[in-house]
């Protein structure tokens, strides 16, 4: 009890201390403000005027509101004199830094639109757009309109410096004294709608509207639309204007419609157009125009998948030529029903066949497009009669790329003896095979089991000149593989490097101890494999899995483990379901029913433990 009356006593001393002391202060306090001198009061004037050019300068008065003085005027007329004559030297800095002097002090509202003109496009030159902006708005506080003039210098130096957002930023300070100028408001909306703002150009487009436009001029309104996906206001614009429009603003109406999955009405738009364009000297429909509706009906069903046909029909009858871009939308598109296909792909080939050669050639490009659509569409003998068709008007319209792809359609088909004609004809043409034809060729000759016209192949090309990469060397090696040159093919990899510039990757050699096992010839298979380690190559897990079997079907335990620390010792790469877990199980249990050494087990069990290989129940049942 008597401690808490210490504690009590001590709090209120502290207590009434720090009460004297406020109170103290406020004596002090109200006796400082009684005795104190009075001042007079000041009002700060909203605006004072300049009689230059008799426009209202709205001075900021950082301390306290100034006056200028005619000596202060005439030194700032002076100086702008100054600032201007260093700009036109190319002293932009220098010319800054002067006008900061006057902005420090409150004088930079004396200057005239002349010199903030002169600093906003040098600034703008030169890539500092904060200066731009600052002149601007100083412009703004010095309560100066820019004339026509400036606007106009103004805007189409930003845009073309793709300043947009600077652009909007001088629309903001004086949005009511914009003037109605198509050049001066057709740089304000495109930098809205650059910057994807087009609510923003909406209210600009009214005023846009009163100003002088020509028929080209209203590009601006349609690509608003576009943004705004404003479907309806975009397909009544280009009614208003009619035969006026132009493909420009045609497509633009289209690609609204198709995007918002408006097919038909598309369709009938573009057919609308063609009837505007009757009599006209230049066309409203372009080929772009086609291409859009096109991709669209190719999306659709099947009543709009079989009206692309009609589509390019319609081209066709208007004097269009169809371009890469329309074959790629036709032959990309999923025709229903296996009939369909090759109907579809027939008519399509006739149609080009007629269309084209009239007033251009069909490109290269072209041709190879269609054909690749036409196999593709499981039409490989109306490609090749396509081709046959071309090569008599044109033979130079079928270039590598064409031959290319039309030998390995043969090539898919097993019909080598017409895909190598085909090699013939490219070659007396001038055109020499490339590693990829050579690749699609020894492909065939592997499917038909011909080694040595394989092998003759490969030492043309070769001495044509062409360089083996490293797929055609895999394929090579698949054809020894299935004629059961193991020899040749293990000979190959000891002397590829010399003979063909190809050093020889674990694909290879993987490739090599695949045709090895598929002929129980196990020991070449190990053999190859010890050839690949010798060669510093580091196996992969499909090797390991590849050569797995053939050892373990010769019991050759010790080479198993061989393989496995080859494989194991470092990090693989481990693919879904590659096998691996399934071949060291196999390789295990065969290896415990068989009269394996248990060291040789355990060992096998370690070092599947530390690869992260799972031991399947079976394996891991028993004792050793």
């Amino acid at each position: 009890m008597n401690s808490f009356s210490v504690v009590f006593q001590d709090v209120q001393g502290a207590f009434i201390q720090e009460a004297m002391l406020l109170m103290l202060f406020g004596i002090s306090f109200s006796a400082w403000r009684h005795m104190r001198p009075p001042r007079s009061v000041v009002r700060k004037p909203k605006q004072i005027e300049s009689a230059d050019d008799g426009k209202a300068e709205v001075l900021r008065a950082k301390s306290s509101p100034k006056v200028f003085t005619a000596e202060i005027k005439e030194k700032a007329k002076h100086a702008e004199a100054q600032m201007l004559q260093l700009m036109e030297n190319n002293e932009f800095t220098r010319a800054l830094n002067q006008y900061r002097s006057f902005e420090r002090a409150g004088q930079d509202a004396l200057f005239t639109e002349e010199l903030f003109s002169a600093f906003a496009h040098s600034a703008t030159r030169v890539g500092k757009v904060d200066v731009t902006d600052r002149m601007l708005r100083a412009m703004k506080r010095a309560g100066i309109t820019p004339s026509l003039e400036f606007w106009q210098h103004t805007m189409k130096l930003l845009s073309s410096r793709k300043h947009f957002g600077a652009c909007l930023s001088m629309y903001d300070l004086w949005p009511r004294q914009c003037p109605a100028d198509k050049t001066v408001l057709s740089c304000i909306i495109n930098a809205a709608l650059e910057l994807g703002m087009a609510e923003r150009a909406r209210p600009m487009l009214q005023k846009y509207m009163q100003a002088d436009l020509a028929a080209k001029d209203h590009v601006l309104f349609f690509r608003c639309h576009v943004l705004l996906g404003d479907a309806d206001a975009a397909e009544a614009l280009f009614r208003k204007l009619g035969s006026q429009s132009t493909p420009l603003m045609l497509n633009l109406t289209l690609s609204i419609l198709v995007g918002q999955k408006q097919t038909e009405r598309a369709y009938n738009l573009l057919q609308e157009a063609h009837k505007l364009e009757e009599g006209l000297s230049q066309r409203l429909v372009d080929i772009v125009s086609y291409n859009t509706v096109m991709k669209s009906l190719a999306a659709a069903k099947d009543k709009g998948r079989l009206q692309c046909v009609a589509c390019l029909r319609g081209l066709v009858e208007h004097d269009l030529e169809p371009d890469e871009i329309t074959l790629g939308v036709l032959l990309d598109t999923r025709w229903p029903g296996a009939e369909s296909d090759t109907a579809v792909a027939n008519e399509i080939g006739e149609m080009l066949l007629n269309c084209t050669g009239q007033k251009k050639k069909m490109t290269s490009a072209m041709m190879t497009i269609f054909v690749k659509g036409l196999i593709r569409a499981g039409s490989l003998s109306k490609a090749l009669a396509v081709y046959g068709e071309m090569k008599k008007r044109d033979a130079s319209v079928a270039d590598v790329i064409t031959y290319s792809v039309l030998i390995k359609a043969l090539v898919d088909q097993h019909r080598l003896d017409e895909a190598l004609e085909l090699a013939a004809d490219m070659k007396s043409r001038g055109l020499g095979p490339d590693d990829i034809i050579l690749t699609h060729l020894l492909d065939g000759c592997r499917h038909t089991a011909k080694h040595d016209l394989g092998k003759q192949l490969v030492k043309e090309a070769v001495e044509s000149g062409v360089q083996i990469s490293d797929v055609t060397l895999v394929t090579l090696m698949k054809l020894h593989g299935r004629c059961g040159a193991h020899q040749e093919a293990f000979d190959l990899m000891g002397n590829c490097e010399s003979l063909y510039g190809v050093k020889p990757s674990v694909i290879h050699y993987t490739c090599l101890i695949s045709g090895c096992f598929r002929t129980r010839s196990f020991d070449k298979a190990w053999e190859s494999f010890q050839l690949m380690l010798a060669s510093n190559v580091e196996p992969d897990v499909t090797t390991l899995t590849t050569i797995l079997p053939c050892i373990v079907t010769s019991k050759q335990w010790k080479n198993v483990l061989i393989a496995v620390h080859s494989t194991l010792k470092r990090e693989v790469v481990r693919k879904p379901n590659d096998g691996l877990v399934e071949s060291l199980n196999h390789a295990l249990a065969q290896m415990r029913a068989s009269s394996c050494p248990s060291k040789l087990i355990s060992e096998l069990q370690v070092l599947m433990k530390e690869a992260g290989v799972a031991i399947s129940a079976k394996n891991s049942n028993g004792n050793l």
